[in-house]
């Protein structure tokens, strides 16, 4: 492959969003030698190969955030700005079928490997520093109270305190975490999920409060729907009503919205909260859970969808 791009260049254009290494539509678009706007209608036009795991928009907090780091005003004021994981940049040589797109993928799919070699072998130097820092115990106060600051510097998570990680390795975390999001909403519940599964019905059985919440509204992907959810709805429906609690779910038909909607949330009268699907939370995959004040236009959405 020619020297298109150099490694540095791509790697400063690697961001750790909701957990994962991603790269921004205009950086993509920047390199593939195209307008931003050709590569996400090329996008839309095959949506259905970029799943969720592959390609998500972020919110305006995370916009506002990345734009203080990439300085830029153009992402400051966008109006939509979407990123692509790994295997969403293999899956964009297929869609920006051009020569420069192919060469541009190879170049960044072996800095994605090399990240990766570099993490793995981070995870044997941190076991060293572990090690060290079991010596350390039994040194002086005064060196322990120095080198005690540097481990604390390394063990600080990299998500703010009120994000929580979705980790492979916490399964019952997980769960409860959701737990947590749903036992908190007063008044209704507004749940917005492409990827709703019957996970998501069994964690607002369990956990919401049939005291402070009387209306839940789910909207899911037509996609999604098939004759075992909707019998567990119907069931799911009736024990609700008999508590007291109205309960309906509609389906997204309209491509416009489908194509718009990549991030899921939950909603209740005073909150709102970036959540991952209930298949990528059933899966195990690595997303987050955050509260955020970014409120998607819920309303407009379920109006213009169907009901089942």
């Amino acid at each position: 492959m020619p020297n298109l791009i150099s490694q540095k260049t791509i790697e400063k254009k690697i961001y750790l969003i909701r957990g994962q290494k991603v790269m921004l539509d205009r950086d993509l678009a920047d390199l593939y030698g195209v307008e931003t706007r050709v590569l996400n209608q090329a996008v839309r036009r095959n949506i259905d190969r970029f799943p969720e795991d592959f390609m998500f928009s972020l919110t305006r907090e995370e916009i506002m955030n990345l734009s203080q780091i990439v300085i830029s005003s153009k992402i400051k004021h966008a109006p939509n700005v979407f990123v692509f994981a790994e295997q969403g940049v293999a899956m964009l040589s297929s869609v920006l079928n051009s020569k420069q797109a192919i060469q541009v993928n190879i170049g960044i799919m072996r800095v994605f490997v090399n990240i990766r070699k570099l993490v793995s072998s981070n995870k044997e130097v941190i076991n060293r520093l572990n090690q060290l820092e079991e010596k350390v115990e039994k040194q002086g106060k005064e060196i322990k109270r120095d080198i005690k600051t540097i481990f604390e510097v390394i063990h600080r998570p990299l998500l703010p305190s009120a994000t929580t990680l979705i980790s492979p390795l916490k399964p019952f975390s997980n769960k409860m975490a959701i737990f947590d999001v749903i036992k908190s909403c007063e008044g209704y519940i507004y749940w917005i999920d492409k990827y709703f599964s019957s996970l998501g019905l069994k964690l607002l059985l369990q956990a919401l409060d049939n005291e402070k919440v009387k209306q839940i509204k789910i909207l899911t992907s037509i996609d999604k729907v098939d004759e075992k959810i909707m019998d567990l709805f119907k069931d799911f429906k009736v024990e609700l009503k008999n508590k007291g609690i109205s309960c309906e779910m509609r389906v997204i038909t309209d491509k416009k919205i489908k194509a718009n909607i990549h991030d899921r949330w939950i909603i209740s009268k005073d909150k709102c909260f970036n959540v991952p699907s209930t298949d990528t939370l059933a899966r195990g995959q690595y997303s987050e859970v955050k509260e955020t004040t970014n409120k998607p236009p819920f309303n407009e959405w379920w109006e213009r969808s169907e009901k089942l």
